[in-house]
């Protein structure tokens, strides 16, 4: 990874022309246009000539400029100021705010019609390497594409190419990036852009492990280079190729060559450059096992950073040269310091990762960083001493939380960002939002690939336009995390599943924790096994022995649930890999789980930090419902009757079919109401999962939804269930809802049996009514359940499938309104009250008009 960054870091540095601006004066108090020149001209040129003013507070130097542009001239000046300012930033090795400005520059830009010369090499390019250095690579693929596909200039071509080439390196699509190398090498180029089209092939060949190949390229790069003039960028391009030589051949003697190149040529710049160079002589140095030089060779990486002592800096190589600290550190026996470091890469490497908008860059660096936690628990485990350590247990449950559920946590954060974000970022939302909901009900397959590429245009500028590195905020504390584990009548098991399916638990209970990892296999396999037996597509295997259940359920949860008989009552599960999905409340010791405890999923217990705890002392619901589908899907009996029963008790809105269109569903989920959804989903391994309502609802459609619900209740089958992702759980319609920041989701993990869901619905409503609380209530509602079931409807198939994921918040209900009935009551008290009189007025008149016709006939 620390070898690939380097070829792609030469060409941040060829993407600005740069117009030349000398004046610097300060800004008066009142401002003609002449006045307001000046300010922008001082504003550009401190940004192109004086970066050493900013790159320390670039965004006080950027909001010390108080006044608009108001002219062409004066928005161009603005322009090319924040450009500036990117490229000044980039030059002095802050990618994160380089990043920043370049997108500032590109959207005022595209705002105001401000013309470039040429904005995919002033913007578009430097900006997609930045993204490529952050990690975020199908973004820069797809600006890259983006700008390739528009240039008609064979010089452009070229290095876009190359660019586009190291995109596809850093994403492993090593054929893609082969292709385009090789296309291009066939243009006429001059030398330097033949070598660092050479360099870059030969570490798409190092990749592959293919040396022959990748030496070859190298060699022809090193060639080319050396028999052209160097100065400046072209300096960096040649100590790229050296750096790449020197690791090769596992040979410093090159890599000190491009050091000292480097030093001699940029005394005060490029630090990030000259840090992957001494990564690299670490990385070479503690493989031929001169450890004490490789320490010294990872302390001058961390050096050019300037960082002071567990400080936090938003580069993958400064985590790396954390993490080979630490390594060195276990070959050296120095436990102590070796936990230190890989607890301060973690730390980095979340923060870092945080930067990374696409999700399939977030997942792949959870797979990269699911190692690191693997490395820190066999360290562990290699001092049984250390297992008993309460400080050690709190810091290897700090660093396996912070390895889950990141991509989770990041849409968290950008979604809240969403809700307060710009005119122009909400437009982008709804476009995004209707773009996805035609793709979800169109038929057609051209139609579906013309609306995909629409979609990928818009949101190439959509992501552009959001700012969200402008919004990033994400400094997660181990004392506040350890806090959020104090919570009263509470217990808490972590798990990690190993490569080698070993399971490590946590237990957390009262203030003691306890560490265990079962042996590679054996419960996970059994936990496997248990699961497609028991809870599939029937629950005959149950029914046929349930002693078998038992014993076999006891099991799992001495291994699974070690200290369960003196847990408290509630008992929180931040999960892992094959475990998402499984009904923990449906284990067994002595009786089911579920008679003494409230089970509640997570994906981390980081959640805590990240979800709103939304407390509502009386909210409506607001019920989504279908009934009717046309075949093969069947109706669903139960639906009608689970509706009513809410609207009748409870103050509730009944959204059905016809009122189901777009404006109805978007303004009820803005509204602080909880959201029942009675309805079938449709899961398909290929499209992301489907919420059938009158409309098909996809969860790509439900992310750019406004929720401010304190709890969804899917009362639907299958809703969490999905395809799996690495240390996220599953691609589920619940993991949409607490993305959306909605501390509390109800849902279930398999076919859900018509009856017992419209018992249990109605049961955990009447609870919550009761207690406030989703936790509570469910496993109330299971317990009152199990109460009158008879022997056949104790199979967990039948109640276990229904489950709580959440934080826990407090929620009241608010009753139906009864002024209907008592409107009807009063009128016929009313009418009773006024019988009396009329019927003595009637028998009166009727008594007169007898008496005076008999009066008459005498």
């Amino acid at each position: 990874m620390t070898l690939r960054s380097l070829p792609i870091y030469i060409f941040l540095f060829l993407s600005c022309n740069r117009p030349s601006s000398t004046i610097d004066n300060h800004s008066p108090l009142v401002h003609s246009e002449e006045q307001l020149d000046s300010i922008f001209e001082s504003f550009e040129s401190i940004a192109y000539e004086q970066p050493k003013q900013y790159v320390s507070d670039p965004d006080s130097f950027f909001n010390s400029l108080t006044v608009q542009a108001n002219s062409p001239y004066q928005r161009e000046m603005y322009a090319y100021g924040l450009l500036f300012m990117g490229y000044g930033l980039l030059q002095h090795g802050d990618n994160f705010e380089s990043v920043k400005y370049y997108e500032k520059a590109y959207n005022y830009i595209k705002a105001n019609q401000v013309p470039t010369e040429n904005i995919n090499t002033e913007i578009i390019t430097p900006l997609a390497n930045l993204y490529i250095q952050i990690n975020d690579i199908q973004k820069a693929i797809a600006l890259l594409q983006k700008a390739l596909s528009e240039t008609t200039d064979n010089n452009e071509t070229v290095r876009l190419s190359n660019n586009l080439a190291n995109a596809y390196l850093y994403n492993a699509e090593l054929d893609s990036a082969k292709t385009i190398l090789l296309q291009a090498i066939k243009r006429p180029s001059n030398t330097l852009s033949s070598a660092l089209l050479y360099n870059t092939l030969a570490s798409v060949y190092d990749k592959e492990q293919n040396w022959k190949e990748s030496t070859y390229y190298n060699n022809l790069a090193l060639h080319n280079f050396e028999k052209s003039p160097l100065e400046g960028d072209t300096l960096l391009w040649y100590t790229a190729a050296l750096g790449l030589k020197g690791s090769l051949e596992k040979d410093n003697s090159y890599v000190n060559r491009a050091i000292a190149i480097a030093e001699e040529h940029f005394p005060n710049a490029q630090n990030r450059f000259k840090a992957k160079l001494t990564l690299i002589k670490g990385d070479i140095l503690k493989e031929q096992h001169h450890l004490d030089a490789a320490l010294i060779a990872y302390d001058n990486t961390l050096s050019y950073f300037k960082s002071e002592d567990r400080a936090y800096v938003l580069d993958y190589t400064y985590t790396q040269a954390l993490i080979g600290k630490a390594h060195l550190y276990t070959s050296l026996q120095q436990l102590d310091s070796a936990l230190y470091y890989y607890e301060w890469a973690v730390e980095n490497d979340f923060r870092t990762q945080q930067l990374i908008v696409s999700s399939r860059d977030q997942l792949s660096n959870n797979i990269f960083n699911k190692q690191t936690i693997q490395n820190i628990i066999d360290l562990v485990q290699s001092k049984p001493d250390l297992i008993h350590k309460k400080e050690i247990v709190q810091q290897l449950l700090w660093c396996i939380e912070l390895s889950k559920a990141r991509l989770l946590i990041n849409e968290i954060n950008r979604s809240e960002s969403w809700s307060s974000s710009s005119d122009k970022t909400r437009i982008g939302m709804q476009t995004i939002r209707n773009l996805y909901h035609k793709i979800d009900i169109s038929v057609d397959t051209i139609e579906k690939r013309k609306l995909s590429q629409r979609l990928k245009k818009t949101m190439i500028e959509f992501e552009l336009s959001e700012r969200h590195f402008e919004a990033t905020q994400f400094e997660p504390q181990k004392a506040r995390f350890l806090k959020h584990l104090n919570r009263p009548n509470s217990d808490f098991y972590a798990y990690f599943v190993h490569n080698d399916s070993s399971v490590t638990i946590i237990h957390k209970s009262g203030q003691e924790f306890s560490f265990k990892r079962n042996p590679a296999s054996v419960p996970l396999l059994n936990l496997l096994s248990f699961k497609t037996t028991y809870f599939g597509d029937t629950p005959n295997n149950y029914n046929q022995n349930p002693k078998e259940y038992r014993e076999k359920a006891q099991y799992l949860t001495s291994e699974l649930l070690p200290g369960i008989r003196s847990a408290q009552r509630n008992v929180f599960i931040s999960l892992d890999a094959q475990l998402y999905g499984f009904p923990f409340d449906a284990l067994y010791d002595d009786d089911f789980l579920v008679k003494k405890h409230n089970f509640a999923y997570l994906n981390s217990f980081l959640l805590f930090d990240f979800l709103s705890n939304k407390t509502i002392e009386e909210s409506k619901i607001s019920v989504f419902y279908r009934s009717e589908y046309p075949s093969p899907l069947p109706n669903l009996q139960f639906v009608n009757t689970e509706v009513e029963h809410i609207y009748d008790n409870f103050s509730a809105r009944k959204i059905g079919p016809d009122e189901q269109n777009d404006s109805t569903i978007r303004q009820q989920f803005a509204l602080p109401n909880i959201i029942h959804i009675a309805a079938h989903t449709i899961l398909d391994t290929t499209a992301p999962p489907i919420i059938y309502l009158n409309q098909a609802i996809s969860t790509n459609q439900l992310r750019f939804y406004e929720m401010k619900t304190p709890l969804v209740f899917l009362s639907a089958c299958n809703t969490g269930y999905g395809k799996p992702l690495p240390s996220e759980g599953t691609e589920s319609i619940q993991r949409v809802f607490l993305s959306k920041n909605v501390p509390s989701v109800i849902s279930t993990f398999w076919f859900a049996n018509d009856q017992t869901m419209l018992d249990l619905t109605t049961s955990f409503y009447q609870q919550l009514d009761q207690t406030a609380d989703p936790i509570c209530a469910l496993g109330e509602a299971k317990r009152t359940y199990l109460q009158s079931a008879g022997s056949v409807e104790q199979n967990p198939w039948y109640w276990a499938n229904i489950n709580y994921t959440g934080i826990g918040n407090e929620i009241g209900l608010k009753k139906s309104s009864n002024l209907s009935y008592y409107i009807w009551g009063m009128a016929i008290l009313i009418l009773l009250g006024l019988q009396y009189p009329f019927i003595l007025w009637l028998y009166k008149t009727v008594k007169y008009k007898d008496k005076k016709t008999y009066n008459k006939s005498k």
